[in-house]
């Protein structure tokens, strides 16, 4: 342990003029100061160790502080990014290439000095790139914007959807920024966001559950991903749509953007299973896909009546797709951290564990359930079989 320490203390001794060059690599941002910065707090805070134990508590102390302070490095580059999004200025460097602060600020009426700080910190963070007084977007970052676009704009939403958070927890009311029955929320994004996060998400489910002889389904406005997915190994499946009016106005854009096909109705419904029609529900489905709905609202003005439905219009050995957050019976394991997440948008304030969903499902006389974990256990589907 001393002559590993004893190579750390050199850390303390290297030249100025050698700290000042390593100082300006990690200034300028790039690869390699990205590394040094993670690699020399580490080398110093190990320097510091009189022997291993001293050493991990070291450690462990400087990993909980350093998270804390990166965290709100996060904080400032997504609010940027988040910002350039909601004020359209992403959308103005999409169409016109390289763009001036000057012109930026003159087309969508901001505030200039503002939008060049704004544009600079853009550019620090790696989105952009400037040469001169021209700011253009990085040819990765185009990339990225293309494929996961609509989930940058629902974590803005949801960065600010967490301001509400104390009051949420104080008042059991959700953010008024993701109320998916507020017209003046962020529900777009919200709705967007949740089926490019699902198309993923249910790609995987897929993989670890065989689904059998699926030919009609019932889903949502939320389940138009997983439609495709369903429709990838069953391309005959005929699909029914069904949800609330100011949200299925945006389904024929969601149609569009995942190519689905064989969408045999799309319906309006009030949100109250016992009084809205599912499709041609007396012909049955094989798959009924239930987003959120056992802890939007309280359970038994909502979801108990869903979940009894679906079992009405399911065929024998039909699956109901359940997605919550279903976490360990301790609530230590799972999807602990989308729990929280569901706080943002839920009436109910419900969180589920295992073994109370099991006996829950049991309970609407499904013949059997599994529990299905996804992305390393942070998404959970339950699957109910008629």
């Amino acid at each position: 342990m001393e002559k590993l320490l004893s190579r750390f203390y050199l850390s303390r001794n290297i030249s100025k003029q050698l700290k000042g060059r390593i100082e300006n690599i990690v200034e300028k941002n790039g690869v390699l100061g990205k590394i040094l910065r993670e690699l020399s707090p580490i080398i110093f805070v190990a320097s510091k160790s009189k022997n291993i134990s001293d050493l991990k508590s070291k450690l462990r102390k400087y990993f909980f502080t350093r998270e804390i302070f990166d965290n709100n490095t996060r904080l400032v580059k997504i609010s940027s990014l988040g910002t350039a999004f909601e004020l359209g200025i992403i959308d103005e460097l999409q169409n016109k290439g390289k763009v001036s602060a000057d012109d930026i600020s003159k087309s969508l009426g901001l505030n200039l000095p503002r939008t060049e700080t704004l544009l600079d910190s853009l550019a620090y963070f790696g989105f952009l790139k400037k040469e001169g007084d021209f700011y253009s977007l990085d040819e990765d970052f185009k990339e990225v914007i293309k494929v996961w676009g609509d989930e940058i704009k629902f974590l803005w939403s949801q960065l600010k959807g967490f301001s509400d958070l104390p009051s949420i927890v104080r008042l059991g009311e959700p953010s008024p920024k993701l109320n998916i029955y507020n017209l003046e929320s962020d529900y777009r994004n919200l709705l967007f966001s949740v089926n490019s996060f699902l198309y993923s998400a249910t790609r995987e489910l897929m993989e670890k559950f065989e689904f059998k002889n699926i030919r009609r389904i019932m889903i949502g406005s939320m389940g138009i991903s997983f439609a495709k997915n369903i429709q990838k190994k069953f391309p005959d499946v005929q699909i029914h749509i069904g949800c609330y009016p100011h949200l299925i106005d945006e389904v024929p854009k969601l149609i569009e953007k995942y190519k689905l096909k064989n969408v045999v109705s799309m319906k309006k419904h009030k949100g109250i299973p016992r009084e809205d029609r599912w499709g041609d529900e007396e012909e049955g489905y094989d798959l009924v896909f239930l987003t959120k709905k056992l802890t939007l609202r309280p359970l038994d003005e909502f979801g108990s009546e869903f979940l009894d439905k679906s079992n009405k219009v399911l065929n024998e050995g039909g699956y109901a797709v359940i997605w919550e957050a279903i976490v360990s019976d301790d609530g230590l394991k799972g999807p602990v951290e989308e729990s929280i997440l569901d706080l943002l948008v839920s009436f109910s304030g419900k969180r589920w564990k295992e073994s109370e969903m099991k006996s829950y499902v049991f309970s609407k006389g499904f013949s059997d359930f599994t529990i299905v974990k996804c992305f390393a256990g942070k998404v959970t589907f339950g699957v109910a079989v008629k």
